[in-house]
């Protein structure tokens, strides 16, 4: 299986990502290795997110996606 994205994200998208997954801004942090401060700009459109960024969280993203679909067989 393949897992595609986008090296553009933005931080509507990355507050999507993040609500699906159930965390708070400083437990996304934690999980991908930057200050809670980082979240919260890219959040509010402040900071560009990075490639290497946008790829983890994306991947973080389908991984919950793929257990909740592996949960209802």
């Amino acid at each position: 299986m393949y897992v595609t994205y986008s090296s553009y994200m933005t931080g509507v998208q990355l507050r999507r990502i993040r609500h699906r997954l159930g965390l708070t801004q400083a437990a996304m942090a934690l999980r991908i290795g930057v200050a809670p401060n980082s979240v919260a700009r890219w959040e509010r459109g402040e900071m560009k997110i990075t490639e290497p960024v946008a790829r983890l969280v994306t991947l973080l993203g389908q991984s919950v996606s793929l257990s909740k679909e592996k949960g209802r067989r």
